[in-house]
């Protein structure tokens, strides 16, 4: 799927479990609380492409992010190699640990424990890297550095001016990089290629089977299907649930149209 479609099914996502579940997070639903946890699964989703060599993790942060997918693409094509199949083919570097279930769990995890160890600079961090790749995925929108210059605003917006603030997610942003790479490897899913979520389970003689939906409701990834029809519609329906969920979000339009009116 488009870098942009990845982002806003991941901020759709979080919207909706911050701000209609509110206790799966296990925090008052603010604005600082929600929106903190839908920017950070609208950059986790697009952290499982560290293992393609062109994608917005791999090449966002530099240095850094040359580091980490050469990291990742060498340990998901070990891990293929010792658990695959007798069916199984290819080389596991792509689509292969970062977009399984399994893979999802360990990177929460570890997010998880880190944010509640050390609680704020962790999560300013963790909010800080994955606006900076929700921002770049959306489709080179905001190019090149300023996308780092805005994320940075916005996590001290967040921190500071938000109702709330981010340190109710402390601990629980494991939960959202994990549903971030979750919806992520759904996302490729409904696409031609599929996702292997349920590595290691065998299925038909593969370990890494490519989950898909059904034939006919599959469509290429980056075609005109996903161009015209899908990325439209999640960007939409995210703009409407962050005004529905978000605390204050149908105020602050009401007013900015108010003015508007009044200005003219």
């Amino acid at each position: 799927m488009l870098g942009v479609s990845h982002a806003t099914s991941g901020a759709a996502l979080g919207l909706a479990v911050a701000g209609l579940a509110p206790q799966a997070v296990g925090t008052a639903p603010t604005a600082g609380t929600i929106l903190t946890f839908a920017g950070v699964t609208a950059g986790a989703a697009l952290l499982p492409d560290l293992d393609h060599p062109s994608s917005t993790a791999s090449r966002r942060f530099s240095w850094a992010s040359w580091l980490a997918a050469h990291a990742v693409r060498p340990l998901s094509a070990l891990v293929f190699r010792l658990t695959r199949g007798p069916r199984d083919s290819g080389r596991g570097t792509h689509r292969g640990l970062t977009h399984t279930l399994a893979g999802a769990l360990l990177l929460a995890a570890g997010v998880g424990v880190a944010s509640a160890r050390w609680g704020t600079p962790v999560t300013a961090g963790v909010l800080f890297v994955c606006l900076a790749l929700a921002i770049k995925g959306l489709d080179g929108l905001v190019p090149g550095p300023p996308s780092l210059v805005i994320a940075a605003g916005l996590t001290w917006v967040a921190e500071e001016y938000l109702p709330g603030g981010t340190a109710g997610t402390a601990g629980w942003l494991g939960l959202a990089v994990g549903l971030g790479m979750l919806v992520h490897s759904l996302g490729d899913a409904v696409t031609e290629s599929g996702a292997p979520l349920l590595w290691p389970f065998p299925i038909r003689g593969r370990h890494w089977y490519p989950i898909g939906s059904p034939r006919p409701l599959r469509f290429r990834a980056g075609g005109r299907v996903e161009s015209l029809l899908v990325a439209p519609l999640l960007t939409l329906g995210t703009l409407a649930l962050a005004v529905y969920v978000v605390p204050g979000a149908l105020d602050v339009l009401l007013d900015l149209r108010a003015r508007l009116v009044a200005g003219g």
